[in-house]
């Protein structure tokens, strides 16, 4: 990490403190254990403290997948109007715009890769590791505004369906 993104996620650590507090963490494990069964949550939760490192992992997969569905998508549209004799540039238009345009899972992936980074940031918390160190906070920290990793933590307290609405903000897995 370099100078300025360790400044960045320290930053973000010292204006989310105020969110992650014991009680936070056990309000987060009560909404995240009703989204798995309790023997899955038991074993998440459980020693590891590498295990969050495969969870920020497991978020940018989702998240990856997300983006090459919709990039799937875009290629199929220009395909069909390669097919119909459409123009190069209206090929790209038709790629372009279905590409971009929502998908019935796209809520549901985003939430899922958010649930995933909160997960992680509880097991780091949990352990009573620096969450200096956490990955799953680092991404967050260097993807998010402090503002909205802070609405994020907090929104996480609350159903998780809400955490959709915490797609990326920029860069390749955007959308």
């Amino acid at each position: 990490m370099t100078g300025r993104q360790q400044k960045i996620v320290e930053e973000a650590a010292s204006f989310c403190s105020d969110v992650l507090v014991d009680g936070w963490k056990e309000t987060v494990a009560d909404r995240a254990s009703g989204y798995v069964t309790e023997t899955t949550w038991r074993k998440v939760m459980r020693g590891r403290r590498r295990r969050c490192r495969a969870l920020a992992r497991l978020a940018k997969a989702i998240l990856a997948g997300k983006k090459a569905l919709h990039d799937s998508v875009g290629s199929l549209a220009a395909w069909i109007g390669s097919a119909l004799g459409l123009t190069r540039i209206e090929q790209q238009f038709a790629r372009e715009l279905a590409a971009r345009i929502p998908l019935p899972p796209d809520a549901k992936l985003v939430a899922a890769a958010r649930g995933v980074q909160v997960t992680g940031i509880l097991v780091c918390l949990t352990n009573g590791d620096d969450l200096l160190l956490c990955q799953c906070f680092i991404d967050l920290a260097l993807e998010e505004t402090k503002s909205r990793l802070h609405a994020l933590l907090v929104a996480a307290e609350g159903d998780w369906r809400g955490l959709a609405s915490f797609r990326p903000a920029s860069g390749p897995l955007a959308g």
